[in-house]
């Protein structure tokens, strides 16, 4: 029988369609199946928990529909065998601990459970909306430490990585069958790790989270593993982070799969109970936030979309169109990307596309004397700040 090469696994149709839900949705819920533990998304957290040492132990659950499941919302759920809890005695508040679930709850990373349940429910189907004779590209290798796979994903991983190239040709190469082609390949675009065609998709990378932060006004953590981190603070319009040139511009390039991304909690306006002398008073919580200098976080975008973009053209625009700027970046940012190295290309391109009428991207790299990549990589970050003129 010859396999479809037009994708029609959908993932609403599944448990992954509900992990999918609680994710876009942010509600923590509890959800219940007979033949495995209990599992509880909570996407504010970006974990899972539940009593199963083995991920395996929720293939049932990855398997069902979400009609056979149980599924209520626990908005105000919160992990752990105790809690804190302030209770009112006449003119007195209480501060006492309460019980909630069992301690043997475990924390995992949501994406691992995403990356599962897709491997589950797939069955050798492709993703909707998917063509395996489309050229596809890897933009980083799965964490096989992390993440359950089968003998032959490392393999896949490592063509995939090298090559922008179908998913019927990757067959051909491998001799992998393509039902188990397109499991690897489901599993890696549910969690943000594919790209098509060689376009670059802001989403994929920081100033997809920068995007995310600004409208649920909190504050982010992110670092790679080992890493100093990063933090994004939506209310001050403001980032903070110590790392080193390098190590800031490895983190931009990674796509958000590959970073480790935590809310902190404070800075959002909530309150705590804090007790002063006898008495109890309510204030708003501070934000864990290091004492650092701020940074803008229009500065962070740029930069960040400046390191992701790798050459790739974003989505919508062509090599051929004339474009030139209409204004210099900001003066901050040029003043810190004049002692970075890698960043000082930006001046002789600031420079020509401002004082020069529009010309193609390729044009441009001939009349700088510079690589075509960086020239894209530019005007990508231009184009997200608002800063280039496309003349009629």
């Amino acid at each position: 029988m010859t396999q479809p090469l037009e994708g029609n696994f959908n993932p609403a149709f599944h448990f992954l369609g509900l992990i999918q839900k609680a994710v876009a949705d942010g509600i923590t819920r509890h959800c219940v199946h007979p033949s495995c533990p209990d599992v509880y998304l909570v996407p504010s957290e970006h974990l899972y928990y539940s009593t199963a040492r083995d991920i395996q132990a929720l293939r049932s659950l990855c398997l069902a529909a979400p009609f056979d499941l149980d599924v209520k919302p626990l908005p105000d759920w919160h992990p752990g065998p105790k809690k804190e809890a302030d209770v009112q005695a006449g003119r007195m508040v209480i501060h006492r601990k309460t019980q909630t679930e069992s301690a043997e709850l475990v924390g995992r990373p949501l994406p691992e459970l995403l990356w599962y349940a897709t491997l589950c429910a797939s069955e050798g189907q492709l993703l909707q909306g998917c063509h395996a004779d489309t050229p596809v590209h890897l933009m980083a290798c799965p964490d096989f430490s992390r993440f359950f796979h089968r003998a032959d994903d490392p393999i896949l991983a490592a063509f995939m990585l090298d090559a922008n190239v179908a998913l019927t040709s990757i067959a051909a190469a491998t001799g992998i069958p393509l039902p188990q082609i397109f499991d690897f390949y489901n599993a890696c675009a549910i969690i943000g790790l594919i790209e098509v065609d060689n376009v670059f998709n802001p989403a994929n990378y920081l100033p997809g989270l920068l995007e995310k932060a600004k409208a649920d006004r909190q504050i982010r953590r992110c670092s790679l593993a080992g890493g100093l981190p990063l933090f994004i603070a939506p209310a001050e319009s403001k980032y903070y982070t110590e790392l080193e040139p390098a190590a800031f511009g490895k983190l931009c390039a990674t796509p958000l799969s590959g970073l480790e991304v935590t809310i902190v909690e404070g800075g959002s306006g909530k309150e705590e109970l804090v007790q002063v002398g006898r008495t109890w008073v309510r204030r708003k919580k501070e934000a864990a936030l290091p004492k650092l200098p701020g940074h803008p976080l229009a500065d962070l975008q740029f930069r960040a979309v400046l390191y992701a973009s790798q050459g790739r053209l974003l989505y919508g625009y062509q090599l051929d169109t004339p474009v030139r700027l209409n204004g210099w970046p900001d003066k901050a940012l040029l003043r810190e990307s004049a002692s970075i190295m890698d960043e000082r290309y930006i001046f002789p391109l600031t420079a020509y596309m401002t004082a020069n009428k529009a010309f193609s991207l390729p044009g441009i790299a001939q009349a700088t004397h510079l690589p075509l990549d960086r020239v894209i990589d530019f005007h990508n970050a231009c184009a997200l700040a608002g800063l280039l003129e496309h003349p009629g």
